[in-house]
């Protein structure tokens, strides 16, 4: 696999809206927020790393395992890090000696959410903390973690936090809405930060990510990178695609791999059963290339292999899974089987929203457009061809 950029800026690198964020005093609480690309994650491990080099405990919270691989190694370095759940977990039964309550009905799968609201009455009944060390908390993806969260680590003694969020890329069925982490937090209205120009996306990228804002005011989103002069990065393609045309999909992105194999492809599916078909297609595919076969590595569960994110590649995961990463090109495939509440689009356009802003340069969406729920996904989609071109596969 060939080498890609994947290094945090240098100091000197910085804008002077995260020289702010950068100058904020070690302790107590910090809230910033800020829509895809503004630099969130970079300012959390720049603040990670000063902690490390000042000798101050801390742990670096993120939403999940292969997020958690990403900034580690975007970190370059021993990063104290954990994702937030399994940290969480541990210091609960470690601190109240039981374990996190959880709700009796389930899902039907054997999966009973957690019992929040539960768990924050227990530690809010507990006559006397036990002393242990309390490290500052630097979190990352802070939206999608829900308040009471924040409500316990706060009854539990805990001072400084260091939360960067944005309430528009909101995945999650239990999360927090900006207001929320300020009131938990103890933080007003000023004491919060906005970060406000996208550093990530190419500016076709930045434009149809927008068209799937919600309009929410609690994150504004991002002012749009600088138009690019004629041959930049190509306008974003849907392919409407026939029953049938997974192999030559498979094709299409093992050749795009091929023409540049320093180039970091991820393949976004709406289920599991998506993500193995995909795997699958790209493994088995008869083709030939100018250069070795990338391998289409995939993520999930238990399956969790050591990925280099300084390598370019195919890497196919479950659109959940997306949260706070960044590809060169993103493939969003079969987006006809993603769920549309037709009375709410509004969770899965944030869903969208999150998905196109892990591209930098490119992105194709691939849609079967006799599906089922095809229609309703279509009723998302920009219908300007400026934004988003629609072709037939």
């Amino acid at each position: 696999m060939s080498k890609r950029r994947f290094a945090l800026p240098g100091i000197h690198d910085l804008s002077k809206e995260q020289d702010t964020v950068l100058a904020l005093p070690d302790e107590g609480c910090h809230l910033i927020v800020g829509g895809p690309g503004t630099g969130k994650s970079v300012v959390a491990l720049l603040r990670a790393r000063r902690y490390s080099r000042n000798g101050v405990p801390y742990r670096f919270l993120v939403f999940n395992h292969i997020l958690h691989q990403a900034s580690r190694q975007l970190f370059d370095g021993d990063l104290a890090s954990e994702t937030w759940m399994g940290w969480f977990y541990a210091l609960f039964r470690e601190i109240t000696g039981e374990s996190l309550p959880r709700h009796a009905s389930g899902d039907g799968n054997g999966f009973q959410p957690i019992d929040w609201n539960g768990a924050e009455n227990i530690v809010a009944a507990m006559s006397c903390v036990p002393e242990f060390e309390r490290p500052f908390l630097v979190i990352d993806e802070g939206q999608d973690m829900p308040p009471q969260f924040y409500g316990c680590l706060v009854n539990l003694g805990f001072e400084n936090f260091f939360v960067v969020a944005d309430q528009n890329q909101q995945i999650t069925d239990q999360n927090s809405s900006r207001a929320e982490i300020a009131n938990e937090l103890g933080l007003g209205a000023n004491d919060v930060i906005e970060l406000t120009v996208n550093y990530r996306n190419a500016w076709p990228i930045a434009r149809l990510a927008r068209a799937f804002d919600t309009g929410d005011p609690a994150t504004p989103p991002p002012a749009l990178p600088e138009r690019p002069a004629a041959g930049g990065a190509p306008t974003p393609q849907l392919y409407l695609c026939a029953d049938g045309s997974l192999e030559r999909i498979a094709k299409g992105i093992l050749r795009l791999a091929d023409r540049d194999p320093r180039q970091l492809i991820a393949v976004l599916a709406p289920s599991n059963a998506v993500r193995e078909r995909y795997v699958n297609a790209l493994g088995t595919v008869d083709i030939r290339l100018d250069n070795p076969r990338p391998e289409a590595r995939t993520f999930h569960g238990e399956h969790r292999p050591e990925l280099a994110f300084d390598r370019g590649g195919i890497l196919v995961i479950n659109a959940q899974a997306c949260k706070g990463l960044e590809f060169d090109t993103v493939v969003l495939a079969d987006i006809h089987e993603h769920y549309v509440r037709a009375s709410d689009p509004d969770p899965t356009k944030r869903l969208f929203h999150v998905m196109v802003a892990r591209a930098r340069e490119r992105v194709l969406l691939l849609m079967r457009c006799d599906a089922g729920r095809a229609r309703l996904v279509d009723g998302i989609l920009p219908t300007d061809r400026s934004v988003l071109e629609r072709d037939a596969l």
